[in-house]
């Protein structure tokens, strides 16, 4: 054999023995490179179900990017003040009594709207109006626990016998130690009380509120929320106000420092790398789930009990028939989705409805 062949040889047979060891036993590096991403599906995952009953107990599980998250927290903690994320659903909030429009940036409030779903959307014609009343029994701001909440409690479950196999198995506690306090460390950053207190930052209603959620000029859907009396102002909630928790950045603070030393801990990990892998990549699949899965209005924390549903292939006719149901619906979205104007009829219909109100005033 020439020599430059055989000097190959070797060489190919030592990348092959790597990739054969790295899959048998993953190294501590692979771990830690894995435990610095996906620190914003984090973020929804906690916003998603932060607040859930009455204790601040918030079932996200530990997974491969608390690391990033807890600096990225940390941040915001320092800079703007906020846990919460901004809405992922672009849509608007206009009040039917003044016509008053305001950009949503309330995260329960964009999911409400994304995960609503109506046998109406199947017809990309025309416009659905969906109208609801707030519950007096049940206020906005307290979700029912579904299966995404005991889902995340299971997943805890699960990681923490997978970490003591190694114990019972070759007795090493290393993993377990690494799972427990990860576990710890992500209950106690999705307990802090600002969560619960940003999520739900709004006024009480203090008398009748009728507020429109949609997309915009180009949506199919709209979303109309009666409220007797009862619950919380949602054009407050769609304003996201801050509430800034001085506990909060001193929080962020001791905990990245910890997350800093759980990951330096990973390092040290040498045998059952496996185990390790399963429970975080177990734990990042409950975090994908949590922050982007549907969920019930129930379940966001909204409590609504529907009134009627309006369809039409025309969007004029359905928010006419919205009308003839809730006063001000039609004449607080007609300029969202006519920009451009009415034709004379329309224009007429319009005329005719203020003055008729003006006469009962």
């Amino acid at each position: 054999m020439p020599p430059s062949q055989s000097r190959l040889w070797p060489r190919q047979q030592s990348s092959f023995d790597s990739l054969k060891s790295q899959w048998q036993s993953p190294t501590s590096g692979v771990l830690s490179v894995l435990s610095i991403i996906g620190g914003d599906v984090v973020q929804r995952a906690i916003a998603q179900l932060a607040g859930t009953g009455s204790s601040y107990f918030t079932p996200v599980a530990f997974s491969f990017g608390w690391v990033a998250y807890s600096f990225s927290a940390l941040l915001s903690a320092i800079g703007e003040g906020r846990l919460m994320p901004p809405s992922d659903c672009p849509s608007i909030v206009v009040n039917a009594k003044d016509g008053h429009v305001r950009n949503n940036m309330s995260w329960p409030l964009g999911r409400l709207l994304r995960d609503h779903w109506s046998p109406h959307y199947q017809s990309p014609k025309g416009l659905t109006v969906s109208i609801y009343f707030a519950s007096k029994s049940k206020p906005v701001g307290i979700p029912v626990k579904d299966w995404l909440y005991y889902s995340g409690i299971a997943t805890i479950l699960v990681q923490l016998v997978i970490s003591v196999l190694p114990v019972i198995l070759s007795r090493d506690w290393l993993v377990l130690i690494i799972t427990a306090s990860g576990t710890s460390l992500a209950l106690i950053g999705g307990a802090l009380p600002q969560w619960r207190a940003e999520k739900w930052a709004a006024r009480e209603v203090d008398k009748r509120e009728i507020i429109c959620l949609t997309r915009g000029s180009h949506s199919n859907s709209v979303i109309v929320v009666v409220s007797e009396g009862t619950g919380i102002r949602l054009e407050d909630l769609a304003a996201a106000r801050p509430e800034r928790f001085h506990s909060t950045t001193v929080m962020t603070f001791f905990l990245a420092v910890l997350w800093t030393a759980h990951l330096l801990t990973v390092q040290t990990l040498i045998n059952d790398a496996w185990y390790l892998l399963a429970i975080g990549g177990l734990g990042m699949i409950q975090n994908l789930i949590a922050a982007g899965a549907p969920r019930s209005a129930a379940a966001l924390g909204f409590h609504l009990e529907r009134l009627r549903e309006v369809h039409h292939d025309k969007v004029f006719n359905a928010l006419a028939e919205a009308e003839a149901l809730e006063r001000g619906v039609a004449l607080s979205l007609i300029p969202v989705f006519f920009p451009g104007g009415l034709r004379a009829d329309e224009t007429a219909w319009v005329d005719a409805k203020r003055a008729e109100y003006a006469r009962h005033q």
